[in-house]
């Protein structure tokens, strides 16, 4: 809980993944994806209980050995391709609401972040908080892919700036920050929620996610990438550990 408002942790984990099959209980440095999300919420100073709503049994066994709530085994009508984050979470807030469980906000931990830990589930509310905002949405600062330097390719192979200007070469410090959604950390108040059936809308505010954190697990050159990361970053604590 934070300012007196009742916090929810959503933990959504779909069997069917076409980018890398098995993902959410793939290992990664030794534990399964999905339980970062699920510690990553759990660990939360702020969020009262952390739900997961999936469609797989692994999944399911891991949540519940975490202490994860599980209240039901996703139906198959809202595990399919074409099914929206955002009708799972409608569906969850709902059952939970008719079990008498009732929160001000909530906080979605997609498992394809497992960068992201409770420091930033809770430095990212307390930005909300102070803000006044209905929404927040963690974001990156665009570097290596600022939009600036971005380009399509139309038709016969042509290449045109993304933005249909001419091309004119700029330094990188001369061009304003810009920042991407990384994926880390979704928050809204429920009855926001239900209203715009979107995290991003005009009254929407962000928390910046460091690059290295921003890593999201999609194939699996995503996953062998963060799996380094994590492996680089425990090997430089374990010997800050020994100085």
């Amino acid at each position: 809980m934070i300012g007196n408002k009742k916090i929810l942790g959503i933990v959504l984990a779909r069997a069917g993944s076409k980018g890398l099959p098995g993902k959410n209980s793939k290992l990664l440095a030794g534990k399964p994806l999905i339980q970062y999300a699920l510690e990553a919420g759990t660990d939360s100073r702020y969020i009262d209980d952390v739900v997961i709503s999936t469609d797989c049994d692994v999944c399911i066994d891991i949540a519940s050995r975490l202490g994860a709530k599980v209240p039901y085994k996703r139906p198959e009508l809202l595990s399919g391709d074409l099914t929206t984050s955002s009708e799972v979470i409608e569906h969850l807030l709902d059952y939970l609401e008719a079990q008498g469980n009732r929160y001000d906000m909530f906080v979605l931990l997609e498992p394809t972040s497992p960068l992201r830990d409770a420091s930033d589930i809770d430095a990212a509310l307390e930005v909300m908080m102070k803000s006044n905002h209905r929404s927040l949405v963690s974001v990156c600062q665009a570097e290596d892919q600022h939009p600036c330097f971005m380009f399509e390719i139309k038709d016969e192979g042509k290449l045109v700036t993304w933005s249909g200007d001419t091309f004119a070469p700029m330094r990188r410090q001369d061009v304003g920050k810009a920042y991407y959604l990384d994926g880390s950390v979704y928050i809204s108040y429920i009855d926001t929620f239900y209203r715009l059936r979107t995290f991003c809308h005009e009254d929407t505010c962000a928390y910046i996610i460091p690059k290295w954190k921003s890593y999201e697990i999609d194939d699996i050159w995503d996953f062998v990438c963060v799996e380094a990361i994590i492996k680089y970053r425990e090997k430089i604590q374990a010997v800050s550990s020994d100085e």
